[in-house]
């Protein structure tokens, strides 16, 4: 195994205290009215209809746009991973990004999976992947519901060895001990796995996945119930990085750390306030620098952040906001370079934000233009009823625009809207569209587009 563990098993979409997301991607979907309690593809012999039903009825999972729950369908990684979240109570705890090469900017999934790498949870791959969409295996679950609730892992000893007797798990393979934890401290077994064999790297299914989380929760509350707070199983250490408490508007110099990202919290009290934040690279090294603007809601997650367009060195956020608490994060890709950052307000086109954004009409196109030196343009819509559709950008020039689903949608599959390309849609809030160009190499010209929701 490559991985030291090692993508919405339920999703919504990361924004993180970062990104977007309720909960994860192929699980968390519209919400079932449980009159009967019952799913249509969970009948009342289903081995995990106890656990599934159990999960639902606390809002940790839901259907899909069909009404069923899918339960042999396999969960990847990314899903996984917001699954625990979700049923363990975690908050992403402050804007992580860029954790791996293959956890795509602006992901539903990015926030969960760089927090986790952060607070030690996950490793990914030795070439410095995560694979968000990868099936999870049945050890690497294990490992993670034990990382991500914090339950202890004993030493595998001699004694231990007798709880293993399948005969597909070696005693010297890094999983073992997860797994005969789990059997000693009740995770294990889960109904219907009998047998000789465990098959450790068979994929993981959903009415699985939904077994384990229900193990999992009643041990936290046998083991919350048995121990003072202070010694409180949920208690995991975490990976410091540097988080500043700023007032608005204001400006620093420093040395990241490694490769870690610096935050800065502060808060704004105007109706209306257009930031305008840089950071750049400074001294002898060069290395990129990503920057991103989140507002911070009461939950763990944002719905509303905002992505910086990047030149050579530097990295430049706008946004019109509302009054309320945000964070700035700046990450560089070269370890240990020094860099500088400054927030202050600007002048306005007056569409620089989600609520600025214009309200799209179905087939009705829209001309925008981006004035030299503006980042985005704004635009949303809403859905009635679900549908297939399609958000459209065409323009005089290179162009990207990025879909925002909003909390209270409930998306099923591992990958979000994206524009120009045809989506199931869910109804709920309004969705929110930034257009911006690609780059920043034609940030002095003035760029003319059109925008259609169809």
């Amino acid at each position: 195994m490559t991985s030291d563990f090692s993508q919405r098993f339920f999703m919504t979409r990361v924004r993180s205290k970062l990104l977007l997301v309720s909960v994860c991607a192929a699980v968390l979907l519209p919400a079932i009215v449980f009159g009967a309690g019952v799913f249509p593809d969970v009948p009342t012999e289903h081995p995990y209809k106890d656990a599934i039903e159990a999960l639902a009825r606390d809002g940790i999972v839901k259907g899909n746009p069909n009404g069923n729950f899918d339960p042999d369908r396999s969960v990847n990684r990314a899903e996984m991973l917001k699954l625990l979240y979700t049923a363990s109570g975690r908050n992403a705890e402050a804007p992580h990004g860029g954790c791996f090469k293959d956890v795509i900017r602006g992901s539903w999934y990015e926030a969960i999976v760089c927090n986790a790498a952060a607070l030690g949870f996950v490793q990914g791959y030795s070439n410095g992947t995560f694979g968000p969409g990868n099936p999870v295996t049945r050890t690497e679950a294990l490992k993670m519901v034990h990382t991500v609730f914090g339950f202890d892992v004993a030493t595998l000893n001699e004694a231990d060895k007798d709880l293993i007797k399948f005969v597909d798990i070696s005693v010297a393979a890094w999983y073992t001990k997860y797994v005969s934890s789990a059997y000693k401290i009740g995770l294990l077994p889960i109904p219907g796995k009998i047998g000789s064999r465990f098959y450790p790297d068979k994929e993981l299914l959903r009415g699985e996945a939904a077994a384990y989380m229900y193990n999992a929760l009643n041990l936290r509350k046998k083991q919350q119930s048995s121990q003072s707070s202070s010694s409180s199983s949920t208690s995991v250490a975490s990976k410091e990085f540097d988080m500043k408490s700023v007032s608005f508007p204001f400006s620093d110099n420093g040395v990241f750390i490694k490769k870690d990202p610096v935050a800065y919290a502060f808060s704004t009290t105007a109706a209306r306030t257009m930031i305008h934040a840089k950071a750049d690279i400074v001294g002898f090294y060069t290395s990129d620098i990503s920057c991103r603007l989140y507002k911070l809601g009461e939950s763990s997650f944002s719905s509303e952040y905002y992505l910086g367009i990047q030149t050579t060195n530097s990295c430049i956020v706008a946004a019109a906001v509302p009054p309320g608490n945000y964070q700035l994060q700046i990450q560089p890709t070269v370890a240990d370079t020094s860099y500088s950052v400054e927030a202050k307000t600007a002048a306005s086109d007056g569409n620089d934000g989600f609520m600025d954004a214009m309200s799209l009409s179905p087939t009705q196109p829209r001309t925008g233009t981006l004035v030299p030196h503006d980042l985005y343009d704004w635009y949303s819509f809403t859905v009635p009823t679900a549908m297939k559709g399609m958000l459209t950008v065409t323009g005089t020039s290179s162009l990207t625009c990025i879909v925002y689903t909003p909390l209270s949608v409930d998306q099923f599959g591992f990958s979000g809207p994206e524009c120009n390309k045809e989506y199931d849609f869910q109804p709920g809030d309004a969705y929110m569209v930034g257009v911006a160009r690609i780059g920043a190499t034609d940030m002095a010209k003035q760029v003319t587009y059109t925008v259609k929701w169809q």
